[in-house]
């Protein structure tokens, strides 16, 4: 009988999770780095900086906005060269809301943690130029490669 229980409860868990639907906390401020690329829209809150590795998915947000034109303004319209997908990184201020999905299903295939939804745009700065993280990053990034690695041309 007890099993009977929790396999209802595992069930109901499951069905849950398909559904879309996630807890949503309250209205308040995000700072952070956005990474816009083709297929992808991760939000890394409280960051500064362009993260020197890709982020995974599944523990960052996906963000969701209708509407900035300031933003707009600041992208690139191209978003690869068949090379790879580039990333398009921008400091972003704005007042929006987190849903979190426990079980997955925020963005892109599903594949992030949680949505956040930008609801009144403050700011938006582009951090540098669109570039590609499965590529070597030059000096001017921060990063320094091995001795006799030559450094590839890497803005897509």
């Amino acid at each position: 009988m007890v099993f009977k229980w929790i396999g209802l409860v595992a069930l109901g868990l499951a069905l849950a999770s398909c559904s879309g639907e996630g807890f949503t906390s309250h209205t308040r401020q995000f700072s952070g780095v956005w990474l816009y690329e083709f297929e992808g829209s991760t939000f890394v809150e409280g960051a500064t900086e362009i993260p020197t590795e890709r982020p995974a998915a599944e523990e960052m947000d996906w963000l969701e906005w209708a509407d900035w034109p300031d933003l707009e303004n600041l992208m690139e319209k191209r978003l690869g060269n068949g090379d790879c997908y580039t990333v398009q990184p921008f400091l972003v201020t704005f007042v929006g809301r987190r849903t979190h999905h426990p079980f997955g299903g925020a963005g892109h295939l599903g594949l992030w943690r949680s949505t956040v939804t930008v609801q009144r745009p403050i700011s938006a700065k582009r951090l540098g130029p669109s570039f590609c993280y499965d590529r070597l990053r030059p000096k001017s990034m921060g990063w320094t490669p091995p001795d006799g690695i030559n450094v590839p041309k890497w803005r897509c």
